[in-house]
């Protein structure tokens, strides 16, 4: 018995040590925190206030390669290593005129992508003209529809830089003066920082879409972090009682709460996982009385959609730091904003660290996102994961049985794992996932399926 009380007492004095740690890394190092705006209450949840994004902070590119040597590398992209700084030296650069040139097949393309001594910065879907010109402080005239997915930066000239669209293959030139600046992105790319962490890879044509494919097997560090979940009330308030006059009713189904504002709104939670569906079917904006009462639909333009998917990502009210723009669906258009860590992003099914926004042509909107969100990182072990070529991948998933024509990206992302120590904490395993039958999915899931 005594021997049971000693170890009660020192599992709790180690319990209460672990929570006066943590607690000394939020108030004595808030650097370390995501600033989602986010106030802790009494019951471990917390509440939400509307803290907005902008632009600027929200559709910066996602990653950038380096072409030198006939040698192409992915460079470490976050924004404390490289893509902020060199978004700051082109802020200052003014262009001055553009032309847009055609590509008539993939070859003559791929030729254009591989050439040497440029550094490229990468979207996953093309944003506009219109965008990068908000984003990057420009004043580009006459093509603020034009799209594109890649700015390639000439590092050895400094007098002009190219807008990308790998679907289109349609290259835009920007001529720029004001640019004697690219030493400085010449010296970032001299850095240690750069030169240690640079990853070798080909810019390899999967299936219409050019995916980075890492050359040799790839180490990536494991992360962990404290995680925080959100008060569902504070979601209950702003998407489906702003005003605070309407009364909401709540229905329970097997490991869901939904609750309806008795017209068009709808929020549904998911009381296992903390995944979160909001829904608005609302047509009154777009009711037509004077054609035959039919409902009317928008069709916006992409810039419009972007933009308009923004607004609405701020509606929810959530702006963590590491949150970009990621993609654009084909199928349905749905704009998906994910968590970047290291440059790589979260994914994964129950929507961990993932804001989707689907427009719909009568007005309606439909958003996904979770209550769970990452918040203190803490010390983990300094244990790398190991992670095969995608040329590896890509024979592991053939040999497997899947049919290549199917595999539209693969990439590597980060997945949300509890942590086994603390229930307090979650690990971000870097791990491959595969765009297969219109969704992303593990790649030990895939190989593990009979």
């Amino acid at each position: 018995m005594k021997v049971r009380k000693f170890l009660l007492h020192t599992g709790l004095i180690i319990t209460i040590l672990i929570s006066i740690i943590f607690s000394a890394l939020i108030w004595f190092n808030p650097a370390m925190l995501q600033h989602d705006s986010k106030e802790t209450t009494n019951t471990g949840e917390s509440t939400t206030s509307v803290s907005k994004r902008t632009l600027s902070d929200i559709f910066l590119p996602l990653q950038a390669t380096y072409n030198v040597n006939d040698t192409q590398y992915q460079l470490p992209s976050s924004e404390d290593y490289l893509i902020g700084k060199v978004w700051k030296v082109m802020k200052k650069w003014n262009s001055v005129s553009n032309s847009v040139k055609s590509y008539k097949n993939e070859t003559d393309y791929m030729t254009f992508l591989n050439q040497n001594n440029v550094l490229l910065l990468n979207y996953n879907s093309p944003i506009t003209v219109k965008i990068f010109n908000k984003v990057f402080s420009q004043k580009i005239k006459g093509i603020q529809s034009f799209k594109f997915n890649r700015i390639m930066i000439p590092v050895e000239s400094g007098n002009y830089i190219y807008l990308m669209n790998d679907q289109s293959r349609k290259v835009c030139k920007i001529v720029v003066n004001n640019a004697k600046s690219v030493k400085k992105i010449q010296n970032y790319l001299k850095s240690n920082s750069v030169e240690n962490n640079k990853v070798e890879i080909d810019y390899y044509l999967l299936n219409n879409k050019i995916v980075n494919f890492y050359v040799n097997s790839v180490q990536l560090s494991k992360y962990s972090y404290l995680y925080n979940k959100t008060n569902i009330s504070s979601y209950v308030s702003e998407l489906l009682n702003p005003s605070g006059q309407t009364s909401i009713s709540t229905k329970l189904q097997k490991n869901k709460t939904i609750y309806l504002d008795g017209s068009d709104n709808r929020l549904t939670l998911n009381d296992t996982t903390g995944a979160v569906q909001y829904e608005n079917y609302s047509a009154l904006d777009y009711y037509d009385e004077a054609s035959s009462g039919k409902i009317r639909t928008q069709k916006l333009n992409y810039y419009t959609h972007l933009t308009e998917s923004l607004n609405q990502l701020n509606k929810i009210g959530v702006a963590p730091d590491n949150l970009r723009f990621d993609e654009v669906s084909s199928e349905d258009g749905t704009v998906t904003y994910r968590s970047y860590i290291a440059g790589f992003p979260i994914i994964d099914d129950d929507n961990y660290g993932t804001y989707k926004i689907k427009l719909m042509s009568t007005g309606g909107k439909e958003y996904n996102f979770s209550l769970n969100s990452l918040q203190v990182s803490v010390p983990s072990s300094q244990y790398k994961e190991e992670l095969p070529s995608t040329y590896t991948v890509l024979r592991e998933l053939e040999n497997k049985g899947y049919t290549l024509s199917k595999i539209k990206d693969i990439r590597i992302a980060y997945k949300w794992q509890k942590n086994q120590s603390s229930s307090l904490v979650i690990d971000m395993i870097p791990t491959y996932y595969v765009y297969i039958d219109g969704r992303w999915s593990e790649l030990d899931g895939l190989l593990s399926t009979n």
